[in-house]
């Protein structure tokens, strides 16, 4: 979890787009999610050697002003237990809690997405004083001992960003 936000914080150029756009649904092997068609996806090949193994699924977006890449991310992970997605999610949220610099609690529910209970964890992050606060919305997901967690990263002024991130995180769909 800690090592994903920190190479998640470093992505920075851009902002969100300004209205309602059109979603397309990404699949892989064992999951799915809706992405807005303004997002793009970065083939496995393509990834920086500071992105973590685990990751399944990345997706960025670039803007003309600012200096922020709004990206969503999934982060897959073999688990020693047979853990309930809300299960995974209490663990995850105790967890980052105790282990993210400057971490401050927004939001935290418990919520059905797409028949699975999980819970939906808004906060706010930054790796140095000097950096400008993040806004982090997580979902998470376990199914055959494997976890899922779902990231989105907006800028804390951004609300249209902020709706993007979760509008994807609720349309996370286990295969």
């Amino acid at each position: 979890l800690l090592t994903v936000l920190v190479f998640l914080t470093g992505c920075s150029l851009g902002g969100s787009s300004e209205t309602a756009e059109k979603v397309t649904r990404q699949s892989f092997k064992s999951f799915a999610i809706d992405i807005p068609d303004s997002f793009r996806k970065v083939n496995r090949e393509d990834f920086a050697n500071t992105i973590p193994e685990e990751t399944a699924a990345l997706f960025v977006q670039r803007s003309p002003v600012g200096d922020f890449i709004q990206n969503l991310n999934v982060v897959k992970e073999s688990l020693n237990t047979n853990a309930s997605s809300l299960e995974y999610a209490k663990a995850n949220i105790l967890l980052g809690t105790k282990t993210i610099a400057e971490y401050r609690l927004l939001s935290q529910e418990e919520l059905i997405i797409n028949g699975i209970k999980t819970a939906l964890h808004i906060f706010q992050a930054r790796n140095t004083p000097s950096e400008p606060f993040r806004q982090y919305y997580q979902t998470y997901f376990a199914q055959d001992r494997v976890g899922y967690t779902a990231t989105c990263i907006a800028k804390d002024d951004d609300a249209i960003g902020q709706q993007n991130c979760e509008a994807m995180l609720r349309s996370f769909r286990l295969l």
